[in-house]
């Protein structure tokens, strides 16, 4: 017995999940952050923000991607490692029947080579299969973060035209006495009002890009999913010892 030594240890290769590179600066809604003057408005950018959309274009992105986006990344590497420690636990069982094979002769020989060779590769199909996971979760996570960086980027730029509209605003009804200045004011606020519009669909066409990708991840990992319960399913059914004695 002393020949059947493993070829890996399985669970070396197993440790604590780490997350992808963007993701250890901290939480996907801290790159919303530098957005206060949209989390905190004052009276005039409110008056601009209602005006505008009707909503706090903040709220509705925070919305959307609230949720623990990090552990969600974190998963693409939980299933690397499974799929890892599942192909080592093959290469043993193949390395143990090659070696069987090379001391043992005669049917229940056949039989149990045929077993363990299965097993093995009933166990590689299952790696296969975490792999396409790990490619998932990872499309995802990546997808989700980028699209927060570029919504981040329009959020800065309406931030900017709600501050400057609104300053426009307030001297529009400052001036409102005189005429040309509610006229100045309120027509350079209805450019950037203009300018905003343009960027918040940028904003909501991003969402609604990932939202695809969102879409057609949770219809891959549901396949994947199916395919990996038939698979394991199926490991009852590899076959039966066939000993030449029926008596046994």
């Amino acid at each position: 017995m002393s020949d059947f030594v493993d070829v890996t240890e399985p669970t070396r290769l197993l440790r604590a999940p780490a997350a992808p590179g963007e993701y250890s600066q901290g939480p996907i809604l801290d790159v919303f952050n530098n957005c206060g003057d949209l989390a905190s408005p004052t009276y005039w950018v409110m008056e601009a923000c209602n005006a505008v959309f009707g909503f706090n274009p903040l709220d509705e992105v925070i919305q959307w991607f609230a949720g623990d986006w990090e552990s969600f990344a974190k998963c693409g590497d939980i299933w690397d490692q499974l799929g890892r420690a599942v192909e080592a636990v093959s290469g043993n069982i193949g390395s143990g029947n090659r070696t069987l094979d090379s001391t043992w002769d005669g049917r229940a020989a056949d039989a149990a080579y045929t077993y363990f060779h299965t097993c093995a590769a009933k166990l590689e199909e299952i790696r296969d299969e975490f792999g396409k996971l790990r490619t998932e979760y990872d499309h995802l996570a990546h997808s989700a973060y980028s699209t927060a960086e570029a919504i981040n980027g329009f959020l800065s730029g309406i931030i900017d035209g709600l501050l400057i509209t609104a300053i426009e605003m307030a001297a529009g009804t400052a001036l409102s006495w005189t005429g040309a200045g509610a006229v100045v004011g309120y027509g350079l606020a209805a450019l950037e009002i203009a300018d905003m519009l343009r960027l918040w669909g940028q904003a909501t066409e991003a969402i609604g890009n990932v939202q695809g990708i969102v879409n057609g991840a949770v219809g891959a990992v549901e396949t994947i999913g199916a395919t990996l319960y038939g698979t394991i399913s199926e490991f009852t059914k590899i076959g039966e010892y066939d000993h030449p004695n029926p008596a046994i």
